[in-house]
């Protein structure tokens, strides 16, 4: 268990959460990305197929979708569409297509509620209604697949229970999985091409949420995941402070720091723990254009939890850079850091249980976070192109401080046959 893992969890979880809302229930959202209250229902069942031969490559994702939304003192409404995303390069002519697009007859895709078999006969026309944001085809495309689940199905099930002020969100999601073959005739242009597939996925989500109350101003939140992991316990935790100052076209700054505290007890294995504070500085704009990430001090930084941080540090030319990060550039040494943050609240709370099921591996993640949107100030210095010291302020940032804890348990072999899944 690595550094990285927190890092990558904390910065999906920076505005709050931990809570992925289903596309129809995220169309229903109100303040910070929160739906009202009421209670949502999103039903979706899908396959997708990807195959290059001869001159032809191709990636198809077919998806049977509906949504049922009643916010409270509403009525309730239900919409249903079956949508085709299709990406299709054609070498021999140079021709690409791209175009997400809705069946003018869903019943032309099938699926079973076991994942085992599907199918899709249609044909899709420049007369055929495209999903938002999506241009029409330009031409006349049939497509005639059929898909054979092989087995063996991954079940994953998440409770979700978000709660920020006397705003609540409890959620429910249940995902099934299965891997398989496919083969696809597409016809274009006069020409039919036969692709095959030897590794698809079939898969169906059901997520239900109820909210309840009115979402204050600060309240919002997105998503987070981590892959299987080896048979064993573990434990990720830690803050993470993060600050944006000012809005394009003027300069924009970031800076963020990331707590990565760890413990590793794989079966059979060594016990393992670690701690790695990351320091991210993005300068844009203004006197310095330039990034990078760094391995600091916990002596450097400060903190009372969700309530208040401060960070105070000097980076040289020999302080190690952050794992796993892309490489910095535009820094000049040494650049001393000093920001702090102030909570401003409201303090929004997210509790999640994950459960995975694949063959005879199972893995249960608890995730406990906590989010407080704060303000932030500060300098950074460091030497200008004929070396003379000089401070950027950092005034006005808005942020969060959050507070990251999750508990892995996980037991088994991940098989070949779960890993790769569509």
């Amino acid at each position: 268990m690595t550094a990285k893992w927190l890092r990558a969890l904390a910065v999906s979880v920076v505005l709050v959460g931990s809570i992925v809302l289903a596309p129809g229930v995220a169309a229903q959202k109100g303040a910070g990305g929160l739906p009202p209250a009421g209670t949502y229902q999103f039903t979706s069942a899908g396959t997708d197929f990807s195959s290059f031969a001869g001159n032809m490559q191709i990636s198809l994702n077919v998806s049977s979708d509906t949504n049922v939304s009643q916010p409270t003192g509403a009525p309730q409404t239900t919409t249903s569409e079956t949508q085709v995303f299709l990406n299709l390069f054609d070498y021999s002519s140079g021709t690409f297509t791209s175009a997400c697009l809705l069946l003018d007859h869903p019943s032309d895709f099938t699926i079973n509620k076991e994942l085992t078999t599907a199918s899709l006969t249609t044909t899709l026309t420049p007369a055929t209604p495209t999903c938002p944001y999506s241009s029409p085809l330009t031409t006349t495309i049939g497509l005639n697949g059929t898909w054979t689940g092989a087995g063996p199905l991954a079940t994953t099930r998440d409770e979700s229970t978000y709660q920020c002020g006397s705003y609540t969100l409890d959620s429910v999601s249940r995902n099934l999985n299965n891997s398989g073959s496919a083969n696809l005739s597409l016809t274009m242009g006069g020409t039919s091409t036969s692709l095959s597939a030897g590794q698809i996925g079939l898969n169906s989500n059901n997520f239900q949420s109820q909210a309840h109350g009115v979402a204050a101003p600060g309240c919002g939140l997105t998503g987070f995941g981590t892959g299987p992991v080896p048979a064993g316990k573990y434990h990720i935790f830690g803050l993470n402070p993060n600050a944006f100052f000012g809005m394009p076209p003027g300069p924009t700054n970031q800076i963020s720091l990331f707590e990565n505290n760890s413990s590793s007890q794989p079966d059979g294995g060594t016990a393992t723990t670690s701690q790695e504070f990351d320091l991210s500085v993005s300068l844009f704009g203004g006197a310095f254009n330039g990034y990078g990430c760094w391995i600091i001090s916990p002596s450097d930084v400060t903190s009372t939890g969700v309530t208040s941080a401060s960070i105070k540090t000097t980076i040289t030319a020999t302080t190690p850079n952050c794992s796993n990060t892309y490489p910095g550039f535009g820094i000049s040494y040494p650049m001393t850091v000093n920001v702090v943050w102030t909570a401003t609240g409201p303090i929004a709370s997210v509790h999640d249980v994950n459960k995975y099921g694949c063959a005879g591996y199972t893995e249960q993640s608890v995730v406990a976070v906590q989010s407080n949107p704060a303000n932030s100030s500060g300098t950074v210095t460091m030497p200008d192109y004929l070396g003379n010291p000089t401070s950027v302020a950092l005034t006005g940032g808005m942020g969060a401080l959050t507070y990251v804890d999750q508990r892995i348990h996980a037991k088994g072999v991940d098989p070949q046959a779960c890993l790769i899944r569509g």
